[in-house]
């Protein structure tokens, strides 16, 4: 009877789809599962800046031409404490920016001075100290070497080097 001969020629081409299938069962019968291996993320070559802050501080002695170091290195975090001058009692100190050269391997840290006055405001003419902690936080490794660079009435000016021993 055809019908016999329709039932086998189904049964036989279900059975040669069942490779591609999705029962997800292999020969044995048994749940197959994939196993695949993630990559892992390299780790780029160079350092990653993640944070930067600066906070004025107080300052009792600040030579003519200002002056800075950088104090601490620990944990990915680089400290840089120093003072430079303001033209005016309505400056202040900003962090104009951090710069990485990689061929030199080196972090510039670059701190200026500004005016921030509103428009009916009076400032004293005089010069002022104004001192400074910066702060910046480095992800993978750090920087060879740190340079810090004032902008103020004096100029811009390297002021400080030193070398980061990792």
């Amino acid at each position: 009877m055809n019908r016999r001969a329709i039932l086998a020629g189904a049964a036989s081409f279900c059975a040669s789809l069942a490779g591609c299938a999705a029962d997800d069962e292999g020969d044995d019968g048994q749940p197959t599962t994939e196993t695949t291996t993630a990559t892992p993320t390299p780790k780029p070559s160079k350092p990653v800046l993640v944070g930067q802050s600066i906070a004025p501080v107080s300052t009792d002695e600040c030579p003519a031409d200002g002056k800075a170091n950088v104090p601490a290195i620990e944990n990915g975090i680089i400290s840089v404490e120093g003072c430079l001058w303001g033209a005016s009692g309505c400056s202040v100190v900003r962090l104009a920016g951090v710069e990485y050269d990689a061929e030199s391997n080196t972090a510039a840290v670059v701190v200026e001075t500004v005016e921030e006055t509103s428009p009916d405001e009076e400032c004293t003419q005089a010069l002022v100290p104004l001192g400074y902690r910066v702060e910046l936080r480095f992800k993978f490794q750090l920087p060879g070497e740190v340079v810090v660079v004032h902008d103020d009435v004096n100029g811009r000016r390297t002021v400080a080097r030193r070398e980061v021993n990792t």
